[in-house]
């Protein structure tokens, strides 16, 4: 049995899962892949509502995105990790 390289799950809601075509995506990492890393990756791949997920000013994750990692809430794009973390791509919840 060939092993499998290691991973992270992508769970995209909102425009996301519509920029993407689909719900849920299984992206490959390297042991020093980070956050920002995914973000870019994934900026690449299918534009549009992901291009907005990084502030450029301070290349962290963008006040307008929510993105959880492990059901933690993140804003520092540098976090490393590790195979399995699932991460949560969304936009937060407005209230009033």
């Amino acid at each position: 049995m060939k092993p499998t390289r290691p991973h992270v799950r992508i769970k995209l809601l909102a425009m996301f899962k519509e920029t993407a075509g689909q719900k849920e995506i299984k992206h490959h990492i390297e042991p020093e892949t980070t956050l920002k890393g995914v973000l870019k990756a994934l900026a690449e791949k299918y534009g549009g509502d992901f291009k907005e997920t990084l502030d450029c000013k301070t290349g962290q994750v963008d006040v307008n995105t929510l993105v959880m990692l492990n059901g933690k809430n993140v804003r520092n794009a540098g976090t490393k990790l590790k195979a399995n973390d699932l991460i949560v791509i969304t936009v937060p919840a407005a209230g009033g």
